[in-house]
């Protein structure tokens, strides 16, 4: 009796930059999950092969002549895949947040992190699944608005709440990721009004522009008389307010 195959992940590459291309598919060829159906060079073309081909996985660049990345994403938008940025440019990320990107790949890409990004696509599903059930057993969840769609959040999947200018955008930790294919929720609600919604035993006001998870601390660091925090998921520092330093040690101390 055969065994059974499950078919492979139906891959794209879009890039003008062949060597970036190469670059892509000599990772990508290393996994027995993924087959590239097609490889082009410019987004005019990329659009109409989106759509003809209906591929699983679309690794993306952004500059391009005359069709830029933004803007296939956009067309193709109603068209189910899992959408990866590769860009060699990090000021698009904001802009990155309002696509269904999953993750947002800086060039040159380490292939360690290129297959970071594959095997997260590829347990996806598992992941996804499990974080759903999680979220059906908690009834501490924010619904969201992103100018799209209504979100509904699990306080459990938030790391942290950082302001920026007129909005707030939510980080999500690695199950809420997998659950909304996004790692930021940009919200035009207040910090303030994030403040009295979220639960004071689980988040902390650190600083004027931060709302932080509790459980997601794990260092308190002092540069030139500031207090940071460094948080498990990710590589940011931030900043507490002079004011907020006991308070941050009192939580810390309460939920030990």
């Amino acid at each position: 009796m055969s065994e059974l195959k499950i078919a492979a992940k139906r891959v794209m590459l879009i890039d003008d930059e062949p060597a970036a291309i190469n670059h892509l598919r000599s990772v990508i060829n290393t996994f027995d999950e993924l087959e590239i159906i097609a490889e082009i060079g410019d987004g005019r073309k990329a659009i109409k092969e989106i759509i003809k081909q209906k591929p699983d996985i679309v690794f993306l660049d952004i500059e391009m002549p005359e069709v830029t990345g933004f803007e296939v994403a956009k067309v193709t938008e109603d068209i189910s895949y899992q959408l990866v940025f590769v860009t060699a440019y990090d000021h698009y990320a904001l802009e990155a947040f309002d696509t269904k990107a999953i993750d947002y790949l800086l060039k040159p890409v380490r292939p360690s992190v290129l297959k970071k990004c594959i095997n997260k696509i590829l347990h996806q599903e598992d992941m996804a699944l499990e974080a759903l059930e999680e979220q059906k057993g908690q009834s501490d969840s924010l619904v969201l608005s992103d100018g799209k769609a209504m979100r509904v959040v699990n306080q459990r999947h938030i790391t942290y709440i950082e302001g920026i200018g007129r909005y707030r955008c939510i980080h999500l930790n690695q199950a809420g990721i997998d659950l909304h294919r996004m790692p930021t929720i940009v919200s035009g609600t207040t910090l303030d009004d994030f403040e009295s919604q979220l639960s004071t035993s689980a988040f902390t006001r650190l600083h004027r522009s931060f709302i932080v998870s509790i459980e997601q601390i794990v260092e308190i660091s002092v540069e030139s008389r500031r207090h940071y925090v460094s948080l498990m998921e990710g590589d940011m520092k931030i900043p507490v307010a002079r004011a907020k330093v006991s308070e941050l040690k009192s939580a810390l101390n309460k939920g030990q």
